[in-house]
C-alpha cells in the first residue's frame, strides 16, 4: 500500500512488481512457489505472468531436474527493471526512515511490525470465518 506509487512510476502493478521481485530474489520460482509467497491462487498468477512473459520481462522454462515443472526466470530487461523497482522501494523507506523523529526509530519500527502482525492474524481470522 505504501510503496504503491513507487511501483506505479515504473509501470507495474503491485503483484507485477512483487513477482518480479520474488524471481529476482530466488533467481527462479515455479508458478506453486510464487502463489505460495504472495498468497493468491496460481490463475491469478499466472495471468499476471502472461502479461510479463507479453512484455518479454520474465520467460517459463521447464525445469532441469523435473520436465513437469515450469519455472519463471527473468530476462535481461526483467531483471533491470526488478533491479530499478527494488532501488526504488529501498530509496522509499530510506526516506521515510530519515523523516522520522530522531531516538524514535527503533520505537516507531517495532509498532509497525505490531500492527503488520496484527492485521497479517486478523486477515487469516477473517479467512477462517468467512472461507
Amino acid at each position: 500500500m505504501f510503496e504503491k506509487e513507487q511501483i506505479r512510476v515504473h509501470g507495474f502493478t503491485h503483484s507485477q512488481c512483487y513477482i518480479l521481485l520474488e524471481i529476482f530474489k530466488h533467481g527462479s520460482l515455479t508458478i506453486n512457489e510464487i502463489s505460495a509467497t504472495m498468497k493468491l491462487e496460481a490463475s491469478t498468477i499466472t495471468r499476471i505472468m502472461d502479461n510479463l512473459v507479453r512484455d518479454h520481462l520474465l520467460i517459463r522454462q521447464r525445469s532441469t531436474l523435473d520436465k513437469r515443472i515450469v519455472e519463471a526466470i527473468l530476462t535481461e530487461q526483467g531483471q533491470a527493471a526488478a533491479v530499478r523497482l527494488e532501488a526504488s522501494i529501498k530509496m522509499y523507506y530510506r526516506n521515510v526512515i530519515t523523516n522520522l523523529p530522531r531516538g524514535h526509530v527503533r520505537e516507531i519500527m517495532s509498532a509497525v511490525e505490531a500492527l503488520l502482525g496484527a492485521l497479517e492474524k486478523a486477515n487469516w481470522l477473517f479467512c477462517i470465518i468467512f472461507v
